[in-house]
């Protein structure tokens, strides 16, 4: 039977939302204006939050998913 993998995509995501947050730090200090503010506040504030919830359902999931899993092998 083919394992479920949540751990793979969860990292990737993990690593993007890391990159995302670094470049925006960076950038942020030369690009402070009424756009970037609006962009910062209507797009990046509330996906950060909702990002950083899957990831902890994610994690969840793939401990019920193994213990399915082990339960099904024995």
């Amino acid at each position: 039977m083919r394992k479920c993998d949540l751990t793979t995509g969860a990292g990737r995501i993990r690593h993007a939302l890391e990159q995302l947050e670094t470049v925006w730090n960076e950038n942020s200090v030369a690009w402070n204006d009424a756009v970037s503010r609006n962009f910062q506040e209507r797009h990046l504030e509330p996906m950060v939050p909702r990002l950083k919830l899957a990831l902890d359902a994610i994690g969840r999931m793939g401990l019920l998913i193994n213990e399915v899993e082990r339960d099904c092998e024995s």
